[in-house]
């Protein structure tokens, strides 16, 4: 038996042409809401918490607070690379403002158009995303040339 939570969703995936369930899962857990009502606005908040995280891993990739690892991770990127993530984080940062936007102003047909514009970039977005996240892991694993000196700034 097909969950309360997908069989609301089908209908409304008929109506605006959404993307699959199982994709909008995958990625966006969207599984997990618990009530139907208004269920493209639980939807798009799913999809506007995991923008938000990308963009504090950029915020601190573009310009690192002074914790060892930011600034540590930061040194990891040249300035085209750094303008790279910028153009990431900018895009996020539109729909980021978007996701707030319906906030105010719900309307499930501007949801719907949220929910297909953010997917449809989806892909190429995660693909990014991925590519700087494993050169900060592989930076992290290999050697530092820089040795860590602990100071005290009191």
């Amino acid at each position: 038996m097909e969950p309360k939570i997908e069989k609301t969703y089908t209908k409304l995936k008929e109506k605006y042409s959404l993307p699959d369930f199982e994709e909008l899962n995958r990625d966006f857990e969207i599984s997990t809401i618990e009530h139907e009502d208004f269920l493209l606005r639980e939807i798009r908040k799913k999809i506007a918490d995991k923008i938000n995280k990308m963009c504090e891993f950029l915020e601190d990739l573009l310009s690192p607070d002074n914790t060892i690892a930011n600034i540590y991770e930061y040194k990891a990127f040249d300035d085209d690379e750094r303008k790279k993530i910028f153009g990431l984080y900018k895009k996020l940062k539109v729909f980021e403002k978007l996701s707030l936007e319906l906030s105010l102003n719900p309307d499930e047909a501007k949801e719907a158009g949220f929910i297909n514009n953010f997917f449809n970039s989806w892909n190429k977005i995660k693909s990014e995303m991925t590519t700087f996240i494993k050169k900060i892991k592989d930076f992290w694993e290999k050697e530092s040339t820089t040795e860590y000196k602990a100071r005290y700034f009191g």
